[in-house]
């Protein structure tokens, strides 16, 4: 019989009455998902079903911070207060984060200070951005000195990105993931991590993607910081990431190792997850002894002593994971011989000529060029697919590529793709794509998403701008955006299910996200019910996910 884990749950929110009767007077919701019927005891149903001895409640998004600085203050207070009153009814099951009312600073000092100090609460609940102000904001240095100097604990919820309110599904299984690892970014570059180190932090939904952007976002922050690893080792001591819907095997390895398993807390979503998620998640981290080689009693240290330790201010240094028992599955089809990612003529040319290299596919990437005006860019398109087909005569087709096209020019576009393809026999297309800005449903023309699905070809997916740090400014990991995209708007299912798609620049993103963008390739703006029957009969019981398999089969060129 499998062993039965008790459990202290640090994801657990309240959506009490009067709060949902204020958010239907504002017209406000979350992804357009129903409110949940929610009141104290049914959380402990579902506690004592899944054997969750206390839960450390909050606010979920869209927070309390809403109309006027003193709307926010007496919702804020009320909800702290529900709270209090939740824990001294039932002392030994609940805890709870209290919510302040950030960005007005000033109160939000007032209100940590009563909920620590008065109400006696575990911490303070943050959401990764209010109206845009993110962690690091530097108006905020004021709060964060308060909580560093009583050790506080704050636990960060993901909230909509700002401008993409109406993005619907792609808000849940995407973007509010993001914006969590966005607020961790913007922290650190605000340099709060050395400033507030005694803060211990609980980022719900593992973080988002930090685990997997991490690396890459250490190697970019040492070219103005040298010190900025050993900086990050230490501060990751008190960094906690929770379990809430990170429950796939093409997840939990990357979890594990962000820093190592006592630095794992459970969460599991309860007061707007269902039962089914819940149990998903309880059964993923229950089996790791078998898939990972981990013991019960750091499964154990993953479901309650690690925020017992937590709470009680004993923190254990970081013990890194042995990397080769957290195997992820097999994912992505690479040949090594064949080099997909290159825009460099000249490195193109030494690499063929050195042998290790069987072939390299050519691209263009000139941010600049997308700044000129639409004769200019025919233009310098026309004659990089040009110098293409003169180099694959030259090496014999040892170097090809992928023809560049513009796709704000889409009849054109087309045009060139036939050209390239037919005349000059160039064996791919480029798209150079900038999507994040755009409302939901602006994507490719109709006319360039059928030409890219006729052509029998390979396509490489490409940002327009991948420079700076992941997920600020102008790097938003575009490629990612594509396929999460094309698959909610039904684009891919109806155009691309032949199309072998490149993804550029993903940082490793895409075998993290496999499994929810799966959902995204069953669901759509309106509902479905054949697509969802479709989702439980492939996903559940065949086992044959659709979205996740095309995902695994795509080429992945970071």
């Amino acid at each position: 019989m499998k062993k039965i884990y008790k459990k202290w749950d640090l994801h657990h929110h309240i959506v009490p009455e009067f709060y949902v009767t204020e958010m239907k007077k504002m017209g406000i919701s979350v992804a357009g998902i129903q409110w949940p019927d929610w009141n104290p005891q049914k959380s402990l149903k579902i506690m004592d079903k899944f054997h969750i001895e206390k839960a450390f409640v909050s606010i979920s998004a869209p927070g309390i911070y809403f109309r006027d600085t003193e709307f926010s203050i007496a919702l804020s207070r009320k909800c702290n207060q529900y709270i209090a009153d939740m824990i001294q009814e039932y002392p030994t099951r609940f805890g709870g984060f209290g919510s302040v009312t950030l960005p007005d600073v000033e109160s939000a000092i007032k209100e940590a200070e009563y909920v620590l100090d008065d109400l006696k609460l575990d911490g303070i609940a943050m959401l990764s951005n209010v109206e845009g102000y993110y962690l690091g904001h530097q108006s905020f240095e004021p709060f964060y000195e308060v909580l560093n100097n009583r050790k506080a604990v704050i636990y960060v919820h993901p909230n909509e990105v700002p401008g993409k309110k109406d993005f619907m599904f792609l808000n849940p299984l995407y973007l509010w993931q993001n914006d969590t690892t966005t607020a961790i970014l913007d922290f650190i570059q605000s340099g709060f991590h050395l400033k507030f180190p005694n803060i211990k932090w609980v980022f719900s939904h593992g973080g988002g993607i930090i685990s997997t952007l991490f690396p890459a976002v250490v190697e970019h922050l040492k070219l103005s910081n040298p010190k900025i690893e050993s900086e990050l080792d230490t501060w990751k001591n008190q960094i906690f990431l929770d379990t809430a819907s990170k429950a796939y095997d093409d997840q939990l390895p990357y979890l594990l190792s962000f820093s190592d398993w006592r630095h794992v807390v459970f969460g599991g979503d309860i007061g707007w997850a269902n039962e089914t998620a819940v149990n998903e998640v309880i059964k993923a981290y229950s089996s790791i002894d078998e898939k990972y080689e981990m013991t019960e009693e750091q499964i154990k240290d993953i479901f309650m002593d690690n925020a017992q330790r937590l709470f009680s201010n004993k923190s254990l240094p970081i013990e890194a994971p042995v990397l080769s028992k957290l195997k992820l599955p097999e994912f992505g089809k690479l040949n090594d011989k064949i080099c997909y990612h290159c825009h460099d003529e000249v490195k193109a040319i030494e690499m063929i000529q050195s042998g290790t290299t069987e072939k390299v596919y050519l691209s263009i990437d000139q941010p600049e060029l997308w700044t000129l005006d639409v004769e200019e860019r025919k233009k310098i398109i026309f004659e990089f697919n040009n110098r293409l087909a003169q180099l694959s005569q030259r090496y014999e087709n040892r170097i090809n590529g992928f023809c560049a096209v513009d796709p704000f020019i889409p009849e054109w576009s087309v045009q060139e793709i036939e050209r390239c393809i037919n005349e000059l026999k160039i064996e791919g297309v480029c798209l150079t794509i900038d999507m994040f800005k755009d409302d939901l449903y602006t994507f490719l023309s109709s006319s360039l998403i059928h030409k890219i699905g006729s052509i029998d070809k390979p396509v490489l997916i490409h940002p327009r701008y991948n420079k700076g740090l992941v997920l600020t400014g102008e790097n938003r990991l575009e490629s990612v955006f594509f396929i999460a995209k094309s698959f909610y708007l039904d684009i891919y299912r109806r155009n691309w299910l032949k199309t072998e798609f490149i993804l550029s620049h993903t940082y490793g993103s895409m075998q993290y996200l496999s499994q929810p963008f799966n959902l995204l390739y069953y669901l759509s703006p309106k509902i479905k019910i054949n697509r969802m029957l479709a989702l439980i009969w492939e996903t559940f019981i065949l086992k044959r996910p659709k979205g996740y398999l095309l995902i695994k089969n795509m080429k992945i060129v970071d």
